[in-house]
């Protein structure tokens, strides 16, 4: 990060999108909202799942019948992001109903594949949500 964002934060990611994410992370962070932070983290851990299972899915570590297992886990995760921005009055920000939309489709999902299609869905929610939330845009 630059002078001008009043952190001294250093990254080891090489990566321009996941640096840039990296950064914003620390911005979000730094503004000291409690509340804030725990939904970046909530939305981040929800994310780092489906980025974790969409690959394991496609690799064939995963066996068909765990579905029902993987949508429970995925939905749960991303529930708790909504309660989360709920309880602290963040669910107006750009991208809650689009979040909610994102579990309708995990808690309908029939498949595997239909779980790993909501990965780049949720990513770009995960956006709008941390772009609102650095931006005070609520």
């Amino acid at each position: 990060m630059t002078s001008k964002d009043k952190v001294a934060y250093k990254t080891t990611i090489a990566d321009e999108h996941w640096r840039n994410e990296e950064f914003q992370w620390s911005r979000i962070l730094s503004q000291g909202n409690p509340a804030k932070g725990m939904v970046l983290l909530y939305i981040q851990k929800a994310c780092t799942a489906f980025h974790e299972f969409e690959p394991a899915w496609k690799a064939g570590a995963i066996k068909p019948g765990q579905v029902e297992f993987f949508r429970r886990r995925l939905a749960a995760r991303v529930r708790h992001v909504l309660v989360t921005m709920q309880n602290n009055a963040l669910d107006k920000i750009n991208g809650a109903v689009e979040l909610s939309g994102i579990l309708k489709s995990i808690e309908s999902a029939e498949t595997a594949d239909e779980l790993a299609e909501i990965t780049e869905k949720l990513h770009a929610v995960n956006h709008t949500l941390l772009d609102s939330l650095e931006g005070d845009r609520l």
